[in-house]
């Protein structure tokens, strides 16, 4: 048997410590939820909006001291995604994942930077744990969407491999693929269009599939940290996109 399937088999047999119990008052669309880059600007708005909905976070960072804001609001964890028997025993917690992860890329090698690591980490565990039924929402980017003729930008040919940023934009493409090649993993992928360029928590958002959206003059649309994470906690709640990727924009 694969060692790392034994392992996570133990923790369950074995029985791993629990969290708290819910707060008083939870109720069937309230979640325990272990979010991924906490730590960063995207991932703290998550965090508050998950907050502001009353779920029971969990936030993590590899660097636990980055998390200090947090402390006495949510469970607060140090943890490597890529440490795939700390990421067992974190997701056997919880009801979903939710994961923004990024920064820059330590060389040109798309396979090498951290976001189709992190989705391969995600889904070797998950389908090992047989976790279907977990929720799994994860950040991409502008260069997963369909931008014109029904073809991504990288499809398109405007990203050369000379661009300083290409293994960034080619790596969120690689985990796209890694997920959609997965069979047991409720996984969904949500991008901003055109970055995060909005200030503000409206909740007012139009909602679009694999194709970008657009304003009326044609220019891609954009969004705030805010409402995009409102975003991402509206499509936990509502399912709306499981084993699809979506955008949203302002």
């Amino acid at each position: 048997m694969n060692p790392l399937i034994v392992t996570i088999v133990s923790f369950f047999i074995l029985g791993a410590p629990s969290l708290d119990a819910s707060p008083e008052g939870d109720n069937a669309s309230t979640h325990r939820l272990l979010i991924f880059g906490a730590s960063g600007r995207l991932g703290g708005y998550i965090v508050e909006e998950a907050l502001l909905r009353g779920h029971h976070v969990t936030a993590v960072s590899r660097d636990a001291t980055r998390l200090e804001s947090f402390k006495g609001r949510v469970n607060v964890e140090s943890a490597d995604i890529l440490d795939h028997i700390r990421l067992a025993y974190l997701i056997g917690q919880h009801d979903a994942v939710i994961v923004s992860v990024g920064g820059t890329p330590r060389d040109s090698d798309p396979s090498n930077y951290i976001v189709p690591r992190a989705a391969q980490s995600l889904v070797e565990v998950m389908e090992s744990m047989e976790a279907k039924g977990t929720r799994l929402l994860f950040v991409g980017n502008l260069y997963t969407l369909k931008y014109e003729d029904d073809k991504t930008l990288l499809e398109l040919g405007r990203v050369d491999e000379s661009h300083q940023n290409f293994a960034m934009f080619y790596g969120h493409q690689l985990a796209l693929d890694i997920f959609r090649q997965s069979s047991n993993v409720d996984w969904t992928v949500a991008s901003p269009p055109n970055g995060l360029r909005l200030k503000g928590r409206t909740g007012m958002v139009r909602w679009g599939g694999e194709q970008l959206l657009r304003d009326d003059d044609g220019a891609p649309s954009t969004i705030s940290p805010e409402d995009f994470a409102y975003a991402v906690l509206e499509e936990l709640q509502q399912g709306n996109y499981i084993r699809k990727l979506f955008n949203v924009a302002r």
